[in-house]
C-alpha cells in the first residue's frame, strides 16, 4: 500500500485517474482534508481515505503503519505575501512531519513532489538550469520556491537517516483539473474569456500526464534512479507561444498586448496592495511580474536518460488534449 498525500488536487486528481486507468496496480490510502471532496467520489470503496492534515503528528505516525511507500504530493501554493506563514507550515513543517513519521514507522520509500522553483532562479541566468543548481539569493526567487526549497532539505536530510528517496522537480504543470479557476488549469479559462495581454518570459513547461508517468516509473522501477532528483520539464516556452497555442485550440483570439517587465511588476504591487485592502486574492503579484517577465530555461533530459521508457509529450498535444477538457466541461456549462 502507498500513502498519497494531496489526492484532491491537480496532480492527485489526475494520479487517481491514471491509477485506474491502469487497472488500481496498488493498493492505496488517502490522507485528506475534506473526504467528501468531489474529486474522490469515483474512489469510494476503491481506497482507503483518511482524514488529517499535514500538523498532526501522532496522526501521521499512525497514517504510516503497514505502508510500503509515501507520494507526497500536497503542498500550498501561493504569491501572497499574507500566505507565506501557512506555506510555510504545509511546505516546510508539514513535510518535516510527514518523513519523521515515516523513518518512525520504518517506510522504505518516499517520494517527493517538489517543483523547479525550489532550485531557485539566479539574477544572471546562463544557459539551462539542471538538477545540479544550488539555491542562491536572487530577486527572482519565489517564497513558494523557498518553501519547496526547505522541504526538500528535510527529505534529503530523512535520506542520510536511511529513507530511500527521490524527487521530482516539474515545471509550470498543464492539464486538466475538475475546477478551471484554480492553477495553471485557469489558463485556459482566462484565454477562453479573451485574456488580451501576455508577460514577456520564458519558463519550463510539462503536461500532468508526463508527471504523473514520472512517479509511476519511480514506484515501479524501485531502487533504479533512486536516491536522486530529477526536473520535468519538455519544453521551454515563451508565455506568447504557451497563450497564443491555447487560444488556438480554444479557437479564441490570442493576447496581442507584450507586458514590460517594469509594467507588470507595478501592477503586481498595485494589485497586492488592493488585495490587501478589500481582503481579495490578487491576480498578479510582484513574485508572478518578476519571474513571468524573465527568461529561465530548463533540462528535463535526466529523466530519459535514466529511464528509457519515459519521453515527454509535445506540449502542443498535451494542449490539444487539455483543451478538448476544457471545452466539454467548463465552456459547455458556462453556456447553460
Amino acid at each position: 500500500m502507498w500513502l498519497l498525500t494531496g489526492a484532491t488536487g491537480f496532480v492527485g486528481y489526475n494520479f487517481l485517474r491514471m491509477w485506474e486507468e491502469r487497472g488500481r496496480p496498488f493498493p492505496l490510502r488517502l490522507l485528506v482534508r475534506n473526504p467528501h471532496h468531489p474529486v474522490l467520489q469515483p474512489y469510494e470503496g476503491k481506497v482507503e481515505i483518511v482524514q488529517g492534515t499535514l500538523s498532526n503528528v501522532q496522526a501521521l505516525v499512525e497514517y504510516c503503519e503497514g505502508v510500503e511507500g509515501i507520494l507526497h504530493a500536497a503542498a500550498t501554493i501561493s504569491f501572497l505575501p499574507r500566505s507565506r506563514a501557512w506555506m510555510h507550515k504545509t511546505n516546510v513543517e508539514g513535510t518535516r512531519n510527514l518523513v519523521n513519521a515515516a523513518l518512525e514507522k520504518n517506510v522504505p520509500r518516499f517520494i517527493y513532489l517538489s517543483s523547479i522553483a525550489a532550485l531557485g532562479r539566479p539574477a544572471s541566468p546562463e544557459g539551462l538550469i539542471t538538477e545540479e543548481a544550488l539555491w542562491q539569493p536572487s530577486p527572482y526567487n519565489t517564497f513558494y520556491g523557498y518553501t519547496k526549497y526547505l522541504g526538500e532539505k528535510e527529505v534529503w536530510r530523512a535520506a542520510e537517516e536511511g529513507l530511500h528517496v527521490q524527487i521530482f522537480n516539474p515545471g509550470v504543470i498543464l492539464g486538466p483539473y475538475i475546477d478551471w479557476q484554480k492553477g495553471s488549469p485557469a489558463l485556459f479559462r482566462m484565454v477562453y474569456q479573451g485574456l488580451i495581454a501576455y508577460p514577456v518570459g520564458t519558463n519550463g513547461f510539462v503536461g500532468v500526464g508526463d508527471v504523473i508517468k514520472a512517479l509511476f516509473l519511480g514506484i515501479e522501477k524501485y531502487p533504479q534512479g533512486w536516491g536522486e532528483r530529477y526536473i520535468l520539464v519538455a519544453e521551454n516556452w515563451r508565455y506568447q507561444q504557451l497563450f497564443s497555442e491555447i487560444a488556438y485550440c480554444l479557437q479564441k483570439r490570442p493576447p496581442r498586448l507584450p507586458i514590460p517587465k517594469a509594467l507588470a511588476v507595478s501592477v503586481g504591487w498595485t494589485m497586492e496592495h488592493i488585495g490587501r485592502w478589500f481582503g481579495l486574492p490578487a491576480a498578479v503579484t510582484r513574485e508572478t511580474a518578476r519571474t513571468s517577465s524573465s527568461d529561465f530555461l530548463y533540462d528535463g533530459s535526466k529523466i530519459t536518460r535514466t529511464y528509457s521508457e519515459f519521453q515527454y509529450t509535445p506540449l502542443r498535444e498535451v494542449i490539444q488534449e487539455t483543451a478538448k477538457m476544457f471545452l466539454s466541461q467548463y465552456a459547455s456549462t458556462a453556456q447553460r
